[in-house]
């Protein structure tokens, strides 16, 4: 086996991604010649570090390399809590590491961008990490100009276990703790991870529905981007070969969890999703936007696509049927999807792309409503005004300007799982 290095957008040297090699030779050696790291602080998924030996190779892999270890975080509450990041930019501080160093994937992902964001603008207590984030996504969305928010200056590796893509974009997300409201941010150079390392044999270690449903939230940023307000030929080109990898990997994966190979496909599957909207600039829209709110009610993170994505499409199919189409059409040429498609009865010439979703994602044996995790209608306003502040709402191809029209999305969200 030989390394293989490929770039997000070739005109860039970062993100740098990389497999090909186990990830106790990847990682150290990019942390030397690709960061200039001596001092890796390591933030590592809790399972991972408790149920594995994964600590334990990493460990003696970096002390082999003659790199120490500055402080090791093991897990974090998913959605990236304001009180943790916290917590953990504290410890970070305090141990003069010189990188952090991501195993495992979702909140931790995110929790190292808000992290080093925050080391560098000096925010150390809840108000100010509020109001740093949101002045940073006001600077994103154009509402606000502020030249005295610092970039970040510790870089940032992932040894990827999930499929996300958190790690392949430059923006994060973070929850206040005090209002259950996920805030996107970005730090001013817009850098993110710098190095993600994919090894397959260490995804073997994630939890079944962690690897799928985070494949599905993969399948959210192709389906979505395609989808777009702003749709763009290179954008929907990548998203389509994003969707040919993850979709048919995903079912082997489901009939097979121990091939690699498939896990590897579906990891790069990931990496293409996320290029229309990392290099072309394509928005994501109202699955992503009421997503990051029904997830501080208690959906795990991957799994609001599983809820939220049908439901977006069949309100968007009103101005978007044309472009849906260009995604059911792929989905019907993939050979293991057909199956599915046959398997619920679907009719091609009537099934829409919420259709095709909803069979999918109950193949790969995920719940559909949010009933199932227990909100109720009591909850949808709360849902609905959290989500017309998320900016992703407002880039819908409908824009979510009304809390009308949130409701109905989530009034088709609600009902009696089958």
């Amino acid at each position: 086996m030989a390394e293989v290095q490929e770039r997000m957008n070739p005109a860039h040297s970062f993100p740098l991604i990389v497999h090909g090699l186990p990830y106790t030779t990847l990682i150290p050696r990019h942390l030397k010649e690709s960061l200039a790291s001596k001092n890796p602080y390591i933030l590592i998924s809790g399972s991972l570090a408790r149920n594995t030996s994964t600590l334990v190779h990493l460990t003696a892999a970096l002390h082999a390399s003659n790199l120490f270890i500055a402080g090791v975080r093991q897990g974090m509450t998913p959605h990236t809590l304001y009180s943790e990041v916290l917590a953990v930019a504290s410890d970070v501080r305090q141990s003069n590491a010189d990188s952090i160093l991501v195993v495992g994937g979702g909140s931790l992902v995110d929790a190292a961008k808000a992290i080093v964001f925050a080391l560098a603008n000096g925010a150390d207590t809840m108000d100010a990490l509020a109001e740093l984030l949101e002045t940073s996504n006001a600077i994103r969305t154009g509402k606000v100009k502020d030249v005295t928010q610092k970039p970040s200056v510790i870089p940032i590796m992932c040894a990827t276990t999930t499929l996300s893509g958190g790690e392949f974009n430059p923006h994060g997300g973070a929850t206040d703790d005090r209002t259950k409201l996920k805030q996107l941010f970005s730090d001013p150079k817009m850098e993110g991870h710098k190095v993600i390392v994919c090894d397959p044999a260490l995804t073997l270690t994630a939890p079944m529905r962690v690897w799928l449903s985070t494949g599905l939230r993969a399948v959210d940023h192709c389906v979505e981007t395609i989808c777009s307000s702003a749709p763009k030929k290179e954008g929907t080109e990548a998203a389509l070969r994003g969707l040919k990898r993850l979709i048919p990997n995903l079912l082997r994966t489901k009939a097979d969890p121990k091939d690699e190979r498939a896990r590897l496909e579906s990891q790069l599957g990931s990496m293409e999703s996320m290029r229309p909207f990392v290099v072309y600039g394509v928005p994501v829209g109202g699955s992503h936007g009421i997503g990051h709110q029904i997830g501080p009610m208690g959906v795990p993170h991957a799994e609001t696509t599983c809820v939220a994505l049908p439901a977006v499409l069949k309100f968007n199919k009103r101005v978007s049927a044309e472009r849906q189409n260009i995604v059911a059409e792929a989905l019907w040429g993939e050979e293991t999807a057909r199956r599915v498609f046959e398997k619920y009865n679907l009719d091609k010439e009537k099934a829409d792309l919420g259709d095709l979703l909803d069979a999918i994602i109950r193949e790969l044996g995920f719940p559909r409503t949010l009933k199932t995790y227990g909100i109720g209608r009591d909850k949808l306003d709360a849902i609905a005004e959290n989500a017309l502040k998320d900016h992703l709402c407002q880039m819908n191809v409908i824009p979510l300007t009304e809390k009308e029209q949130v409701l109905e999305i989530l009034e088709m969200c609600i009902g009696d799982d089958d």
